[in-house]
């Protein structure tokens, strides 16, 4: 599907949704930043796996450095939509300090001689705590949402970020999905 939008008539193919009140598709130009969590225990390393680690521009791997909620029975059924997760992750010794490492990383890429598209990969093990919850701080700070990015311990990462007017996506590709029984 070919969409028109803006002032100049540029084309995307980035389709956000459909408005039914206006009988029209509603689209945005496409991402500057993409930012994908994913869950490695989802069909393996294979596959779609290393589609999307292939494409990364940067790839977090948080299995084996940070606590995972999964093992407290009290969180297990939960994901990164619930707070008490979200404040879990975030208060894990380090994470934030990547997270704004990731940022600076976002930052030079972004400064660089071409305009492409920078994708951030979070991944965890079953993807809806670790991955899901920093992907969101990290969406937070690069779409310069210092309010936002203050919930999550991240402010003055976000700072940097907050004139640049950039076009940021986040995907959740397993955050819904059923807990991975290990």
């Amino acid at each position: 599907m070919t969409v028109r939008w803006s002032e100049d008539n540029q084309v995307t193919t980035h389709c956000t949704g459909w408005d039914s009140q206006r009988d029209t598709v509603v689209a945005q130009p496409p991402a500057d930043i993409t930012i994908v969590s994913i869950g490695r225990l989802h069909d393996g390393a294979e596959g779609e796996h290393a589609d999307i680690l292939q494409r990364a521009t940067i790839a977090l791997d948080l299995r084996a450095h940070f606590r995972d909620p999964h093992v407290r029975a009290d969180l297990r059924q939960l994901t990164a939509h619930d707070q008490v997760v979200r404040d879990t992750v975030m208060d894990t010794p380090g994470v934030r300090e990547v997270l704004a490492a990731t940022a600076l990383q976002v930052q030079g890429y972004l400064t660089g001689p071409t305009a492409a598209p920078i994708t951030v990969v979070t991944q965890c093990a079953g993807g809806r705590h670790r991955a899901a919850a920093t992907a969101m701080a990290l969406r937070a700070v690069v779409a310069g949402d210092v309010e936002q990015a203050a919930a999550y311990g991240l402010a003055d990462s976000a700072k940097t970020f907050a004139d640049r007017d950039l076009v940021v996506e986040l995907v959740h590709r397993d955050l819904d999905k059923d807990v991975v029984e290990r």
